[in-house]
Order: structure tokens, then C-alpha cells, then sequence
């Protein structure tokens, strides 16, 4: 290899550089962006089968009182069950005295969930927390 060859090769070896490294922090962020937002729906879709499952478990209780505490403690276990942190649930409320669905009376389980992430507080017009939310009214088995 000659000289001028040699130049030639040279450069491009160093505009390579300097493409990877223009590329790599937005392929980063790009990358990181997926997992979290695939993180969000994951808890959405946790949020939405505990609610689902704490009215299930509510429903079948005549009592209003044993029926909304039965309804709050197993939508509470869901959660911590399939690791999503319980103490960032800011509301698990549980309804069935006015509650009713085509004229039967139900039970509503409501969960607020406050979904702190790294990638939202990073990137501006984003709030840092995310509030996800889950309601389920299902009919009481009474």
C-alpha cells in the first residue's frame, strides 16, 4: 500500500469514528425508549388485571364491607405479586354501595398508579411521573 493509499485509509477510518459516535447516542436512546415504554404497558396491563382480579374476589361476598376489603387486599396482592411496587399505588378504591350494572348491584375496583421512569424525566415536555389508571366494575354475585 502506498502512501496515498495509505491517507485514504486513514481518513475514512476516522469518519467512520465520527459517524459511530453521532449515531450511537440517539441509537441508545432509541433502544432505551423501547424497553421503557414496553415497561409502561407491562404495568398498565398489571394494574388492569389486579383491579379485574380484586373485583372478581369481591363479588362474591354479600357483605358490602367484606366484599370491598376482600376486593382491596387481593388486588394488592396482584401487585406485589407480579413485582410492581405496591407503595407507588396512590389509590386502590374500592365501590359497591351505589355500584350497580343493568340494574344489579357491582363492585368497582379503581387503581392509580404512579410510574416513575428515568427516560421521562430526562426528555422535556414529559412529566417524570406517569399516571396510569385502572377501573373494573363487575356485577356482585348476590
Amino acid at each position: 500500500m502506498n502512501t496515498g493509499e495509505k491517507k485514504i485509509h486513514d481518513r475514512k477510518k476516522g469518519s467512520v469514528m465520527v459517524e459511530f459516535a453521532l449515531v450511537l447516542p440517539i441509537f441508545v436512546l432509541f433502544m432505551v425508549g423501547i424497553v421503557e415504554f414496553s415497561r409502561v404497558l407491562m404495568v398498565q396491563q398489571v394494574i388492569t388485571n389486579a383491579a379485574r382480579e380484586g373485583a372478581r374476589a369481591g363479588s362474591i361476598y354479600i357483605n358490602d364491607i367484606t366484599a370491598q376489603s376482600q376486593a382491596a387486599t387481593i388486588s394488592n396482592a396482584y401487585l406485589t405479586a407480579s413485582g410492581v411496587d405496591a407503595s407507588n399505588t396512590s389509590l386502590v378504591t374500592v365501590d359497591s354501595d351505589l355500584i350497580t350494572t343493568g340494574g344489579l348491584p357491582a363492585i368497582q375496583v379503581l387503581i392509580n398508579y404512579n410510574y416513575d421512569s428515568l427516560l421521562t424525566g430526562f426528555i422535556p415536555g414529559i412529566p417524570g411521573t406517569l399516571t396510569l389508571s385502572a377501573t373494573v366494575v363487575m356485577r356482585r354475585e348476590i
